[in-house]
């Protein structure tokens, strides 16, 4: 019986008792799956060191060495050593691209509101998921992030004669709000 267990376990390893207590668990965890007939797949796990902390020991799960990675991802979220979303920004935000296009490609319908109807059910919340989490601060992931928005905006055909530098008023013209006023709200909500 092969059991799939997706987990994170956060631990903090400042002294070589608190690294001995590390590997003492681990090897818990292994022995547990063993009495218990649930394989554990080792190829699928790996650790992460933060801040860019590295340590020359061996980390393990009985004789198998676990991988050390840069970036991990986990419920959907990429996180790297130091803690930045910017490979998680990057990567939804090239995935959203590609989103937005195929709504303009399949969509036989050119209507602005149905368009972004489409974009509002099929993207947005994509672009939006678990951004109490990593909401950028930087200006640049800001506009990053944004940009799906816009360039979809710009695409709709009876909005496509009015200026770039106008999203805002493509905005007001379909009554939406840019991503990062949305990011604000809903963080507001969720204090």
């Amino acid at each position: 019986m092969l059991m799939t267990l997706s987990c994170t376990v956060h631990y903090s390893v400042s002294t070589a008792i608190d690294l001995e207590n590390l590997q003492s668990s681990r090897n818990c965890l292994a022995e547990w799956s063993r009495i218990w007939q649930l394989k554990i797949s080792y190829m699928k796990c790996s650790h992460l060191y933060i801040n860019g902390i590295t340590n020359s020991h061996n980390v393990s799960m009985l004789l198998d060495k676990l991988a050390t990675v840069d970036s991990v991802k986990d419920l959907g979220i990429t996180v790297d050593s130091e803690l930045k979303f910017g490979k998680h920004i990057g990567n939804i935000v090239a995935r959203e691209h590609a989103r937005a296009n195929l709504i303009h490609k399949c969509f036989f319908s050119r209507d602005a509101q149905t368009l972004m109807r489409a974009f509002i059910v099929y993207v947005r919340p994509l672009l939006e998921y678990g951004s109490c989490v990593w909401s950028p601060h930087f200006k640049s992931d800001i506009d990053r992030i944004e940009s799906v928005q816009c360039r979809f905006t710009k695409r709709s055909r009876f909005l496509n004669n009015m200026s770039y530098r106008r999203y805002s008023q493509r905005l007001m013209t379909l009554g939406l709000e840019t991503l990062e006023v949305r990011r604000l709200h809903q963080d507001a909500f969720n204090v």
